[in-house]
This record gives C-alpha cells, structure tokens and sequence, in this order.
C-alpha cells in the first residue's frame, strides 16, 4: 500500500479517535510551482526511521526531511536536491480540521511570524483557539511570496490575512551548492510575541540560532534521561515495543504556557502559572483509566503541575472539563471521567497541598450538582435524575430533546456505568482520606450499575440478564445484542461489553449472574477461553477485530476502554491464571511496527496500559489504590522515581509470547498471597519479586477467598453482638477487675478494640480476651463511694482492613450498670491508757501461764481463783510493761492458784 503525506505540522494529538490540530503545515518540494494547497506526496520505502526525539524520511521527490523538537519549539531539516527551485510551504488555511481566520507576515529576511484560528474534535465543540507561530531559517531565502483564499501563488507578497479558506506562504531556495534548509518554529497559545519569546529562550544560544542537530541531540538526551529511568530486562524485539509504548505514555498531556509562564486558560484569557508548567488537552474519559495511574506513579513532579492544571481549568473555565482541546471543551464522550481521574490522584499523593481542599470540594460538587448556566462543560446534566433514581434517563439520539443535545441521555446505558464507577472512585479516595461519611456514600451509589440489570433477557450462550438502558419512566430498553449506540444507549460497546465494567462492585455482579460459578462460566464465554487454550497467545477470533468495531461482536474488545480492566476480573473471584492467558493474546497485538499498538492509542491510554501489564501491575478501581497482578512480560525492570528511589521488579523465566502464570510474589520480601497490591507499596519505591510457571497446572496463589480482589462497593461487614456482664458488683474504695461484656459475631470472632467508660468520665483501654470464640471485655477500676454508677463499654473493628474500605463495622456501645456496696467498717480502736502498775511484794507462784493473741490493740490481762469462785480482776497493761516478759507484744495472762 503506497504511503504518503501532506507535509509536517506542528501541534499533534497522540492517536485518538478523531482527527484534530495539524497546524502550520510544512511541505517541501521541487516544482516550478510551489504548494499552495494541501496534496499528498509519496514517501520512499523504507526511508522512514524514528527515535524519541526524532523523525526523518525521504519523498518521492527525493527531498529528505529530518525532524526534532524542544518544549515549544519545532525543529526541521529539509535536504533538497541541488537546484533553484528549492520550495518552503506553509500551509495556515488548511489543517486536520477546518482552519478559520490565519495570518501571515514575513517580519525580515528569514523571519515568518503568524497565527491560526483552528478548532474541532469528533462531533463535539467546534469552537475555535488561536495558535500563533515564530519561524526563522537558518539563511535568506532566494525568493518569498504568499497565496490566499483562492490558491493563487503571489511571488514577492509578504503577507496575508484571511478569515477563512486557503493562506500561507512559500519561501523558495538556491540549493545548488548548499543543500540544507533548517527552520525553527517556535508556537504559543498566547501570541505572537510568546511564539517569539519560545523560540529565542529554546533554540538560540547568545543570539544565534541553534542549528538542527544540536536540537535533536539535546531531544535525545532528554528522551533517554526519561525513558531512561525504566531499566528492563526482555529481548530486543519486547524492548522495542516496551520504551515505543513508554514514549507513547508520557507524551500527553502537553504543555500549554510560554517559557515566561503565561497560558490560555479555559475562560480563552491569559494568566500566568508562576514556578510550574500549565498543562492542557485532557483525553479524560480514556486516560482517567490508567495514564492517571501511571504518570502519578513514576512522573510525580509533572503529575502534580498536570493535577493544578486541572484546577485552574476549574477556576478558570467555571467547572471541570470533560475532554478539552487546549484551551476548548469538546465535550465529547459521556460519563463523568474527571471524577475518578482527581480521585486517583488524591489517592497517590499528587494533589498539592495548597490546593487539595478546594479541589476536594470541586470533585465533591462535581458529582452531585449539574454546571450552572455559562460554562462551556456540560458535566453532569442529569446529576438531580440520577441521584433521585440511580440511573441515567435514556433519550434516543434520533428523537427530539435530552437525546439530540447530549451525549450522556442518549448515551444513557454506558453513562450510567461511568457514573456508578466515577462514585466508588470518589468514595474510595475519601475513605483513604479519612472522610468517612463521604465515603459510605459515594461508594454507596457505586452500586447504581445494578439499576441496568434486567434480569428477563436471554443472551448467547444461554446466560440470563445483562444491563439495559432505563427510560425517564423506568423501563428497559432491550434490544438485540449487536445494536449500536443509537438504539442501546451504551456508546462504543455493546451491553455484553459494558456489563463487565462496575470493578468497583464485582460481588454484586456474582450475584447478578447466579453466582460465583455462573460469573466464571459467562467471563470465560466471553473471552473464548477453550480457543485460549488451544492456542495460547493468540487473540481468538471471535474478539473484536481492532478497538474502533464496537458493534460487530459480543465478545472481548481489547482495544477499548471500557473493557480495559475486563482480563483481572478472574482475580475477583480466585481464578488470576485466566487473566494470564488473556492478556498473553492481547499484548501480543502490540507489535512492533509503526503503528505500534491496537486501538487507538487516545493520548497514552493504551500505552500505559501495556507499560503496566509488561511490568505486572494494573490499576483496576479508581481511587481505590488497588493494583491488581499477573505475570510480567519483561524478566525484570529496575524504575528510578523521580524521587530517586527504585521500585524493582523480578519475573524470571518470563514468556514474551506465550502466557506465564504466578506460583508466588514478595512484596518487599514478605511473602504475598493476594490478587492485588496496595499502591502505598509501590508509589515509594519498594521491591515486587514473582516466581513463575509455564503451567497452571497445581497452582493455588490467591485462589484462596481472602485473597481475592475486593469490591470497593461491596466491603467485607461485620456484626458484634455485646453482651453487658449482669450483676456487676464491687466495694467502695477497693481496686477490682470485673468482666464488664462479652462480643460475639455471626462468623469468625473479628479483632476489636474497646474502653469503658464510668459516671461519665474519659473512656480509659479496657483488657480484650478470647474465650471459646468470643471476646471477654474486662475492666479494673476502683469506686470511691457506695451505690449504683453508670457506665458504657464501646468497642471498634481493630480488623487491618484496607485502605480504601470501611471499618468492618461503626464503632458500638452497651451501657453497663455496677452496684458498688460500703466497705465493712472495724470496731473502733480505744486509744491506750497508760496508769501507773502496782504489783503485789510477794505474789503467789503462778502454776501455769496461757498466751493468747487479743483481737484488738487493747492487751487485757485477767488474773483470778476460778476454783473458789472470786471475781476476776482485771487490770491493763501497756506494751512497754510487757517487753521483758515475752514477745513484745500484747498478751492476756491467766492466773492460777495451785491448789493446796
């Protein structure tokens, strides 16, 4: 197939669905008669070669053309045959889309200055931006001239102003002996002047233009250091492949402002971002999806200007945008894609500080609010509906009304996906956030998926219910499989393919379809799993043929968006193998070739994708911070963060083509036996080590239910049943430890934490123990006084939940009763007397002595003739009076007579 080019533009945007830009066109050539209108010219086979940084080629009319680039500044090269008619076309009438007004002016011997009012992406806004331009050559051309609307060449005219249709202008050279034509072509958003201010501060050095290999080395260099930080293990052939996507993923969003920091906003005024770089074109609805992940994982600076630049778009242009074209909201796509992309980066720390509770705000109001009256985006047009209802009213697009003036009624089956998933993500960021009441209730409406799901429809296969676009009155619209967008209301997919899209919510999907087993047997339908086996690594044929034939087939789609994440939903239910064997096929569709890729690339979407997948790695739930895993297709990547610490990568005895299956990962050495990873584990640096089979044959990693991949809408609960202790009891003023309740559960005992609380005072730890599995809930405390005191035992989850999901239950109370009773009191203690002892001359030999210890401080001797009955006497005696007699303590002496 012969290939050929228009000539080489300026402003490009990476391979969506749609053309767009393609300003000031350069086109070389060799006839009498220059260019003035926009015609292909053919390239010679096998000339074309490419580097980051670099893009060279050879015409048909054996002119060579090499390319380079900085920031803001368009390197070109052209080496033309020997001759004097040696021609330099600028195109500023025509574009990829419909050029408007453009101006032309040569400014001095070698200087070409102007702009270009162009606009346009896919059926949305048509509104048009201004993009200006600075060129100077490297010499004097032999002769200039411009044309205008009618394409008419005027030799020795210097400029041209038109406000639609044909305009440019030619310089022509004397190639005779010096062949080389260099141009270096400063842009703006902003001005001529801008233009001007880019070119001098990038391509000249002291006042003098910097010539075209310095440029494409310096290109070069700064594609290296960057590409550069991902250090792989693979064959040549997958290196090729793997830094092709790697370039592919950190080429959008592009810079918008001028090397003095001005830029374009949204509101089509200038402003200044002072110390940061203000980003622009936001491919939202495809890159929210994985770019988001990835430039917040290993490009973190540039992440946080790209996340300010995002809220300056929502300051400036009065709410967020959906898909933005430089300084233009197209509106194109439907759903609420920006949600889930600042979710994701709050959830990876890219947000900066000074602006994230504004932000948070902005997201919040986003969700739940339409746009008010003025503002270019249309956001969410049905968020009053939807958050009534739970679902997005379907206009067809072919009627009157809602339909024929938004995407998202009309896209109403598909919107409602996007919306149910933008929701989870919100609520999971928050819960991470510590916003917990916000949480609960956007992962809450993170179930709204299920509104779709008409249970009484038969699909192939034999499978029942599957999603359908609701009408305002509540009805299913259920339509034959293969019905495109117009009829079904899910946009670029049918309802087989969308119904796979609520990661956030994959236990409700089980229940949905019958059940875990009935899931598995539908999912492997799906991807024709016995063609995957038969042939492994190789795509069956009953997959979608390429990511733009959305209708013809119900089967898996790999190269579209919404059916991204569709392999690792084998990891939500205990089956992560068969997410190799899919993704062995689908990644062998990235060849390496100059198209690179399957689908369309969308500004790094599908790149990043594939980047991730090579590594192991792939966000699966906005905002969620779960990373699911699979097999690497790369043996080992070492990734320098931008921080300077290393995220390291082990995957030995990896297959390029053929599917490998995981036996075991370390997550920095630790042993880890589930489907995902948090993403704290590896935003920091940190080590993922996997071992590796060639069959699946006995493997067991995270098949276990725990290990599963969880469904943030759907987080693990439980319910503590308190049981408070009855007849609690203690004394007044003494220390006691009482089992105060006892918690059960319907299941396995939870781990919780708990505190008492007495009379009101501060809750103080109390002590948790297990008992025939239940938790026994004791407290020491002391009473000052008698009498009934009130208390309250509270208990909380103490389970290691994830990040992004809720406690397995709310903090709980039981309120506690103790009847402390008085402390026995002592017989009163008479203080001692102390008289003065008088003892007889000569008393009577005692004939026996008795000690006995008395029962209080009081020592009391009795002395007495029990045989002749006289009365006791009774005298005391101190201590001291006693020490010499024995013990030195009280004694009671009894005394007897002996009888005669």
């Amino acid at each position: 197939m012969p290939v050929a080019v228009w000539g080489f533009s300026h402003r490009h945007v990476n391979s969506a669905g749609c053309p767009a830009a393609g300003e000031f066109l350069a086109s070389p050539s060799t006839t009498a008669t220059p260019t003035t209108s926009r015609r292909f010219t053919g390239i010679q086979s096998g000339s074309e070669s490419a580097t980051a940084g670099y893009y060279g080629v050879t015409l048909d009319n054996s002119v060579k053309v090499d390319l380079s680039a900085t920031t803001r500044v368009g390197a070109h090269k052209y080496t033309f045959p020997a001759g004097t008619t040696s021609n330099l076309s600028f195109n500023t009438g025509q574009t990829l889309r419909t050029a408007g007004a453009s101006s032309v002016s040569w400014v001095d011997g070698t200087t070409l200055e102007g702009w270009i009012d162009n606009g346009g992406f896919c059926s949305g806004n048509e509104k048009k931006s201004r993009y200006y331009f600075s060129a100077t050559f490297d010499r004097a051309p032999l002769s200039t001239g411009t044309w205008g609307t009618n394409a008419q060449f005027v030799v020795g005219r210097n400029s041209s102003e038109v406000t639609n249709g044909n305009n440019g202008f030619v310089a022509t050279f004397d190639t005779t002996t010096d062949r080389d034509v260099e141009v270096s072509v400063g842009v703006s958003y902003v001005s001529v002047e801008g233009a001007r201010g880019n070119r001098i501060a990038e391509a000249t050095s002291s006042g003098t233009r910097v010539p075209f290999d310095q440029i494409r080395a310096k290109a070069r260099d700064a594609w290296n250091a960057e590409l550069g930080r991902f250090e792989i293990t693979a064959s040549a052939e997958q290196r090729r492949i793997f830094y092709t996507q790697l370039y592919k993923a950190l080429l959008s969003p592009t810079i918008g402002s001028d090397v003095d920091g001005r830029y374009t906003g949204m509101d089509a005024k200038t402003h200044t971002a002072d110390g940061w770089n203000y980003y622009q074109t936001f491919s939202l609805w495809d890159t929210y999806r994985t770019q988001a992940t990835f430039h917040a994982l290993f490009a973190k600076n540039r992440t946080a200007d790209i996340v300010r630049s995002m809220y300056q778009a929502r300051v400036e242009g009065g709410w967020f945008p959906r898909w933005s074209l430089g300084s233009v909201e197209t509106n194109i796509m439907a759903g609420d894609p920006v949600s889930p992309w600042i979710a994701e980066n709050f959830t990876l720390g890219t947000v900066p500080a000074d602006i994230a509770d504004r932000m948070w705000d902005h997201l919040v109001e986003n969700a739940t609010t339409a746009p008010p009256a003025g503002v270019a985006s249309v956001g969410r047009q049905s968020a009053a509906f939807y958050l009534a209802k739970g679902h997005i009213p379907f206009y067809p697009e072919s009627g009157s009304g809602l339909g024929g003036q938004f995407e998202e009624y009309r896209h109403g089956g598909s919107a409602t996906m996007e919306f149910a998933a933008a929701d989870a993500s919100i609520g999971s960021a928050a819960q991470r956030l510590g916003k917990t009441a916000q949480a609960a209730e956007f992962l809450a409406r993170g179930t709204n998926w299920s509104k779709l799901w008409n249970p009484d429809v038969t699909l192939s296969g034999g499978f029942k219910g599957v999603v359908n676009a609701v009408t305002p009155d509540g009805k299913f619209v259920s339509v034959p499989e293969l019905s495109d967008v117009t009829r079904s209301g899910f946009h670029e997919g049918t309802p087989w393919h969308y119904q796979w899209m609520a990661t956030q919510d994959v236990v409700g999907l089980q229940q949905k379809m019958g059940g875990r087993d009935e899931f598995v047997k539908r999912l492997d339908y799906y991807f024709n799993q016995p063609a995957l086996q038969s042939a492994p690594g190789v795509s069956p044929g009953s997959w979608a043929a390429g990511g733009s034939t959305y209708y013809t087939s119900i089967g898996y789609n790999p190269g579209n968006e919404p059916m991204m994440m569709n392999p690792w939903l084998y990891g939500f239910v205990g089956e992560p193998a068969k997410t190799n064997d899919v993704l062995a096929a689908n990644l062998n569709r990235f060849p390496n070739t100059p198209g690179g890729g399957v689908g369309n690339d969308d500004l790094g979407t599908l790149a990043s994708w594939y980047v991730m997948a090579s590594l192991g790695i792939q966000p699966v739930a906005p905002g969620s911070g779960i990373m699911a895993l699979n097999a690497p297709k790369v043996q080992a990547a070492a990734i320098t963060l931008e921080s300077g610490e290393k995220l390291r990568i082990t995957a030995a005895g990896a297959k390029e083509l053929l599917p490998s299956y995981i036996a075991g990962v370390t997550v920095n050495g630790k042993e880890h036996t589930a489907a995902w990873v948090d993403v704290d584990e590896l935003r920091n640096g940190g080590r993922l080590d996997f071992a590796l089979s060639g069959s699946k044959t006995g493997l067991s990693w995270a098949t276990a239910r725990k290990d599963w991949i969880p469904s943030v809408s759907a987080p693990r609960k439980a319910t503590p049943v308190i049981v408070p202790g009855a007849d609690l009891t203690a004394i007044a003023g003494r220390e006691k430890t009482v089992e105060v309740a006892r918690v059960t559960f319907a299941g396995a005992a939870e781990p919780i934490t708990a505190t008492v609380s007495w009379a009101g005072k501060d809750p103080v730890a109390a002590t948790v123990t297990e008992d025939n599995g239940a938790w026994v809930i004791s407290s020491t405390s002391t009473f000052p006084a008698a009498g009934t005191v009130r208390g309250v035992v509270s208990i909380a989850s103490a389970s290691n939940t994830p990040r992004f999901s809720p406690a397995l239950f709310e903090p709980t109370s039981a309120n506690l009763t103790v009847v402390v009773g008085a402390a026995p009191v002592d017989p009163p203690v008479k203080p001692p007397v102390t008289p003065p002892v008088v003892l007889p001359v000569n008393p009577p030999v005692d004939a026996g002595v008795t000690v006995v210890p008395p029962t209080t401080g009081t020592v009391k001797a009795t002395s007495g003739l029990a045989d002749t009955g006289m009365a006791p006497m009774v005298f005391s005696l101190t201590l001291a009076a006693l020490a010499a007699i024995a013990l030195g303590s009280a004694l009671v002496i009894r005394r007897k007579r002996a009888n005669s």
